[in-house]
């Protein structure tokens, strides 16, 4: 078990810091929570969230349900919480499973509006509730990937957010509008910088490369993308790269940086903040049809 203090560190600092204290299984130990990642399908991360004092714990997007068991027995854990980020099949169809074979289990939180299989407790934008007696967690909500999606604020300390925010990355606007994922974004980023950022894909590579494509001459990126290839996949047998933090994705994310210089150049003239993310979008795509 490791414990990460978010680092308050220049980006590439913090990334090596950062690099050292992951492992295949990583675990952020905070004063009220411990979280666990757990790998899924082919790039897909499950979170764990444990309340240190009751031991009860929210599985994140358990779509492999044998997985997220063994991690909570493994840590001592009674599920009773699914926090379910949006609906797509690949972090949502394993909440029906886990309700049939985990009889703790009487809440299943998804976004209003979106949908999500076997949910209790549909919230929106600021609804508050707790895992376990202290474990306190707000809602995001951050619709556009999907028309409910949510993103969930833990602890003061940690953010999941699904596919809305990857490292280095933003998901696909899928429902929603360039002007939606702008707003989703800007909740995220006014977290305070030291907020772990738990996202819902290991796509760290790929979007490091996109970035340094988008800012060429940032140098925080060409550092972060050469540290995520050393880093690999939990996946194969690699270390991960998670968690970021909100730092970090302020300085090396260009969905997150639509109002640097260097971003607004790769987007040419335009005013309009929604447009620069759409056109941040639309480069992010035109670039991996030639990659």
């Amino acid at each position: 078990r490791t414990s990460c203090t978010p680092p308050e560190l220049p980006p590439a600092i913090a990334c090596t810091l950062l690099s050292s204290c992951l492992s295949t299984h990583i675990t952020s130990t905070m004063a009220n929570c411990t979280v666990i990642p757990v790998p899924a399908l082919s790039d897909n991360y499950m979170y764990l969230i444990v309340d240190n004092e009751t031991k009860q714990a929210a599985a994140v997007d358990p779509v492999d349900i044998d997985a997220i068991q063994k991690a909570a027995v493994d840590n001592g854990a009674t599920i009773n919480t699914i926090l379910t980020t949006h609906n797509h099949w690949d972090h949502s169809g394993g909440n029906l499973k886990l309700v049939k074979a985990v009889s703790s289990i009487d809440r299943v939180y998804g976004g209003i509006g979106d949908d999500v299989p076997g949910c209790t407790h549909e919230v929106g934008d600021g609804d508050t509730f707790k895992i376990g007696t202290n474990t306190t967690v707000k809602v995001l909500f951050t619709p556009c990937h999907t028309q409910g999606h949510v993103c969930y604020h833990v602890d003061d300390a940690h953010v999941f957010t699904g596919d809305t925010m990857f490292v280095s990355g933003a998901g696909n606007f899928n429902t929603g509008t360039p002007a939606q994922m702008t707003e989703a974004f800007d909740k995220i980023l006014g977290l305070p910088e030291s907020t772990n950022v738990w996202v819902g894909h290991e796509y760290t590579a790929k979007n490091c490369a996109f970035a340094c494509f988008c800012e060429p001459n940032n140098e925080e990126i060409k550092k972060r993308l050469e540290w995520a290839k050393g880093q690999g996949s939990i996946h194969s047998g690699g270390k991960g790269t998670i968690p970021s933090t909100i730092a970090m994705e302020k300085a090396c994310n260009p969905f997150a940086r639509i109002d640097h210089l260097s971003v607004m150049d790769f987007c040419g003239p335009c005013d309009d903040r929604s447009d620069r993310m759409r056109l941040v979008r639309k480069g992010k795509d035109d670039w991996g049809k030639m990659a």
